[in-house]
């Protein structure tokens, strides 16, 4: 019973992210739509850098670079970054929807 209570929170915390996003994106400035993403960019690499550093803390020495980890790390920063590339498609769809409405402003004006 607990789990899809908790499917169903998850689902609605993706939503109100996604909602700020496309808040955030339709702002008449380009930055704002740009925080989110910045942010869940920033999580990613602190992520790993406090793995590497969980590692050295647990272990009492460096992590030996190998071809894995290399690997590994890779493969951990480009899922950590699946909600980022998720924003920033949001934020592109908003932003050209803004552009071509801005056009059309543009060319009526110019029709009067």
């Amino acid at each position: 019973m607990v789990l899809p209570f908790r499917i169903l929170m998850v689902v609605l915390l993706l939503a109100a992210v996604i909602a700020l996003q496309v808040f955030l994106s339709r702002r008449k400035a380009w930055w704002p739509g740009l925080v989110l993403p910045a942010i869940e960019v920033a999580y990613s690499i602190f992520a790993i850098v406090s793995a590497i550093v969980g590692y050295y803390e647990v272990y009492g020495k460096g992590v030996p670079v190998t071809a894995s980890l290399i690997r590994d790390t890779f493969l951990a920063f480009v899922q950590c970054n699946i909600l980022t590339l998720v924003l920033l498609a949001v934020y592109f769809v908003c932003r050209h929807g803004q552009k071509r409405k801005k056009q059309l402003d543009k060319m009526n004006i110019q029709d009067l």
